[in-house]
């Protein structure tokens, strides 16, 4: 091989190394979507051209800034060409682009894949990004250790943005291609390094056997005690939070958003059960997960919690906050028994509210101020569980209620802080539907009815991605394309936030909303039966249930107060006309029977897969079958390894066919005397040579006697050493004795019992080793003649 194509195998190694490397923590970014393989396979090809494209420039000693800008056309090129179907930066990239941005800021983690929804794009070029930064520092500025911060910054971004902890095998991954990535830039050093050792002019070709064996030991070592080590000691660990820190108790627990698993199950087609309930209510409706009291102009969250250990969810919890008498009462309880499936992996437990008591094994904690419950333990979740609790029948009187007009002092701020962007447009649309009312209460009764009505909104889920920000908010509730369609989290937002403009504390609520009945006294709740609605507080009442979603949706019968007589004024409709907008009648959704539960809409739609579509995890068994195909090529590393030094030292002179005979018996635990001479090694050696055509037999026998051949080209081997040690003689030739090592070899392997050969060719030891330094290293004839005729000349 000439000089010019061994550069170019140390350029492309390294090169791949680094885009491997990269790939392999880009793995931890999987949670950012429901289909991570997608960008995964594109970014093999992106990983691929990079280190391909820059490995030649830099072969070709192009200079620095020319190679990173071939890197990032060529790549550029293929990335644009995946995300757009076109090689180059269009509308159509960027419109792909900023969608991606859209679905990014619009759903929690994972984000679902559909023809509108995607965030593959982001991730496609976020990993070009990645590629051409490790590959600059690592190849084009020969800098492996600055490499290391890009790649930590891939790697742990997931931290701060899905509140996972880091993945054990993503990280060994990523550390064994960091340390392959700092042999080779140290090996190819050391060949700069190197001088001409044997009279041809050929540089220092690869590092020493005992040199490559340390540094494989310890990158193994340190990467294995990193990944054990935080496992082994309590104090490593730590938390990562999604929303915000539970504050006030004996120790901080996870607070995590419901609105993703709303979002999710609601655009996906699977309808899949997930909490079976037994009770004797007659309408177990609105079955709350959690509340979410902060509204930060993006969406709303669960905001900080109090959460101490003292308020577990064993037993008696606290009445009812700001009821009077003469409002509200507690009328009725029922007692429910609740089963939850493996399906429903949440850290919030579905309860009715209000309730006076509850039984739940485990770390199970609320909030005084929502009454919903939260694991306090991170590795707690609802899946499989079991559990009972005591609701509240709460009858109200309409007349009181209706005189609510109080503002109340006592509650967060966070409760009616409404962002200082929102458009005065929300404001003043909140005016005019509430001008026909006179209390507060009133308003509320308004706000709802105006949501509810089919002339103002219409519930789908077929527009596009759904939205709560501050601008989303504002074209939902006006008029022209687009406006005031969208579905319950928008609805439930929307009310809140016009409910916060008029100085009402508001919350979003997210639970369940109707079960189906399986039986006299049984209900399941699905997937599609998610929901978001809206808690409204007024001192002397409490915190009261709206549902401003319309009856396309929400065809179970409201609380009778929502339905009180209170006049609405002419407000714009959807068509642009002016019209008087109709009070339903009380009677006319006021009938106690209950209704089966209404399919989500069967409107054909972009954004949902069929019912009919695959279920099948395609994803998690390729994941499976690379980890498989990745533990396979791990198992047989060792043995490669060693073949491959093998066949390189029985191609070489006698020392390296002598080092080789050493080696082979380390291999099979077999006692190599490091001091003794060739002829005495020799000799302690053909006592273990065995017949080849033996090696099914347990004890095989050995001695010279039995392999005659392997004793003669043993002898000749160990003659040729000890010629080369001691003697002037003309070198012997590379190769020379390649057949005598290789009978020699396979008559030890043959002498052996069938388990130490096993043992020898997957785990060879001599790999592991390190060389003792008393004993010769292999070296060419020509080395040891010359040192041989120097030491001689001295001395005469």
């Amino acid at each position: 091989m000439s000089r010019d194509r061994a550069a170019l195998g140390g350029h492309l190694r390294l090169a791949f190394a680094g885009a491997a490397t990269t790939w392999a923590a880009m793995l931890s970014w999987r949670g950012f979507t429901e289909l991570s393989a997608r960008y995964l396979f594109a970014l093999v090809g992106v990983g691929a051209v990079i280190a391909l494209t820059g490995a030649l420039a830099r072969w070709r000693r192009l200079p620095g800034v020319l190679v990173v800008a071939l890197q990032v056309v060529v790549a550029g090129a293929l990335t644009c060409a995946y995300v757009a179907d076109r090689p180059w930066p269009g509308d159509r990239f960027w419109a792909a682009i900023g969608s991606a941005v859209d679905a990014a800021n619009t759903y929690a983690s994972p984000v679902p894949e559909t023809d509108l929804v995607s965030v593959q794009p982001l991730l496609v070029v976020g990993g070009l990004v990645a590629m051409l930064l490790v590959d600059l520092c690592a190849a084009t500025l020969r800098r492996v250790p600055l490499a290391g911060l890009p790649l930590l910054v891939v790697y742990s971004v997931p931290v701060s943005l899905l509140g996972t902890g880091l993945s054990w095998w993503v990280f060994a991954a990523t550390a064994a291609g960091f340390l392959m990535m700092l042999f080779l830039q140290e090996e190819e050093h050391l060949r700069r390094w190197g001088r001409p050792l044997d009279g041809t002019g050929e540089p220092l070709r690869r590092l020493s056997d005992n040199v490559r064996g340390s540094a494989l030991a310890v990158g193994t070592v340190a990467t294995a005690t990193a990944v054990l080590v935080p496992l082994a000691i309590p104090t490593f660990s730590f938390s990562v939070f999604d929303i915000g820190q539970g504050r006030g108790g004996d120790g901080d627990i996870t607070v995590t958003n419901p609105l993703a698993d709303l979002r999710r199950d609601l655009v996906r087609g699977e309808d899949i059960d997930l909490v079976e309930i037994r009770t004797d209510d007659p309408s177990p409706d609105h079955l709350r997960i959690s509340v979410l009291n902060r509204f930060s102009g993006a969406e709303f969250s669960a905001g900080d919690r109090e959460v101490p250990t003292s308020n577990r969810a064993q037993g008696t919890v606290p009445a009812l906050e700001g009821v009077d008498d003469s409002v509200a009462r507690v009328t009725d309880s029922y007692d429910y028994d609740v089963s939850i499936t493996d399906g429903f992996d949440s850290r919030w437990l579905p309860t009715q509210a209000p309730i006076g008591s509850i039984e739940a094994a485990g770390d199970w904690r609320f909030d005084e101020s929502t009454m919903d419950f939260i694991a306090g333990d991170d590795d707690l979740s609802t899946a499989g569980l079991d559990y009972s609790f005591e609701a509240l029948d709460v009858q109200y009187d309409d007349d009181a209620l209706l005189r609510l007009d109080g503002v109340a002092t006592s509650l967060p701020g966070e409760l009616t802080d409404v962002p200082d962007d929102l458009s005065p447009v929300v404001e003043s649309l909140s005016r005019q539907v509430t001008a026909g009312a006179t209390t507060k209460f009133g308003q509320a009764v308004a706000l709802q009815q105006w949501f509810r009505d089919d002339g103002n909104f219409t519930y789908s889920l077929a527009p596009e991605p759904p939205k709560v920000g501050v601008d989303a908010l504002e074209a939902f509730l006006t008029e022209g394309p687009g406006g005031r369609t969208g579905y319950c989290e928008q609805f439930a937002a929307a009310m809140a936030v016009m409910a916060r403009e008029l100085d009402i504390p508001s919350r979003v609520a997210v639970g369940f909303l109707s079960p189906d009945r399986t039986g006299p006294d049984t209900y399941v709740y699905s997937a599609h039966d998610l929901h978001a609605w809206v808690e409204l507080y007024f001192p002397g009442a409490g915190w009261v249930l709206f549902d401003p979603t319309p009856a396309a949706r929400v065809d179970t019968p409201l609380p009778d107060y929502t339905n009180l007589d209170v006049a609405l004024p002419d407000i714009p409709t959807a068509t642009g006309s002016t019209e008087s907008v109709e009070r339903p009648t009380r009677s006319a959704t006021a009938e106690p029977t209950r209704p089966t539960r209404r399919p989500e809409p069967t409107t054909a739609s972009p954004d949902r897969p069929s019912e009919g579509g695959s279920s099948f995890p395609w994803l998690v068994v390729l994941l499976v079958v690379v980890g498989a195909v990745l533990l396979a090529l791990l198992a047989r590393l060792p043995a490669g390894v060693r073949a491959r030094r093998r066949e390189q030292r029985l191609a070489g002179g006698p020392e390296a066919v002598w080092e080789e005979l050493r080696a082979t018996m380390v291999d099979l635990r077999l006692p190599w005397p490091e001091t003794r001479s060739p002829r005495e090694t020799r000799h302690r050696v053909a006592a273990f040579l065995g017949r080849p055509g033996d090696e099914r037999t347990e004890r095989p026998p050995r001695g010279p006697t039995v392999a005659p051949e392997a004793a003669a080209a043993l002898e000749r081997i160990a003659l040729a050493v000890e010629r080369g040690r001691y003697a002037r003689h003309a070198p012997v030739p590379p190769g020379a004795l390649k057949d005598d090592g290789e009978t020699c070899v396979a008559s030890l392997l043959a002498g052996a019992m069938p388990r130490t050969r096993r043992r020898a060719r997957w785990w060879p030891r001599s790999l592991f080793q390190r060389r003792p330094a008393t004993a010769v290293d292999p070296r060419t004839d020509a080395d040891a003649e010359s040192e041989l005729v120097g030491s001689r000349a001295e001395h005469l």
